[in-house]
């Protein structure tokens, strides 16, 4: 007894139907680890210039203004500072680091409790991936940071 196998004409139309779903799982799998990429490196470049921008503001803050310390005489809170010298402190920070990608906006404000330093930086970091989505040009990070001027022994 033999047997005979018929095939039917449905099953015959759908041979090869899974090549394409399997290339759009492939597309998509794709896209999405693309997607992490360039999310992980955005946000890593976000942390990098927070710390550069961390460094700088301490930077500024330890730059006191030697004619304001004793000028009094008196013991103060927190060492004065001045804006040039915070600002000047910065740019020499940012050139042994060797960040000339990144720009920095220092104020000293003027706050009632002590000497503080605020630095504001910004840079254009490019991800990869970008272009897939749109940010060929790059993505523009800021950071604030703020630091006080030591307090005297």
């Amino acid at each position: 007894m033999s047997r005979v196998r018929t095939v039917h004409p449905v099953a015959r139309e759908d041979r090869g139907s899974t090549l394409p779903f399997v290339l759009l799982c492939f597309l998509l799998a794709l896209l999405l680890v693309a997607g992490t990429v360039a999310a992980s490196a955005a946000f890593l470049a976000q942390r990098d210039l927070q710390s550069d921008c961390d460094g700088a503001a301490v930077a500024g803050a330890a730059a006191v203004d030697p004619a304001g310390v004793y000028a009094d005489g008196a013991l103060l809170d927190a060492l004065p500072l001045t804006t040039v010298a915070a600002q000047d402190a910065v740019a020499g920070y940012a050139a042994r680091a060797g960040l000339g990608d990144t720009s920095f906006a220092v104020t000293v404000p003027v706050p009632v409790d002590g000497a503080a330093v605020a630095v504001r930086c910004g840079r254009r970091v490019t991800v990869p991936f970008g272009p897939m989505f749109g940010l060929g040009g790059g993505v523009d990070r800021t950071a604030d940071s703020s630091a006080r001027s030591p307090v005297r022994p």
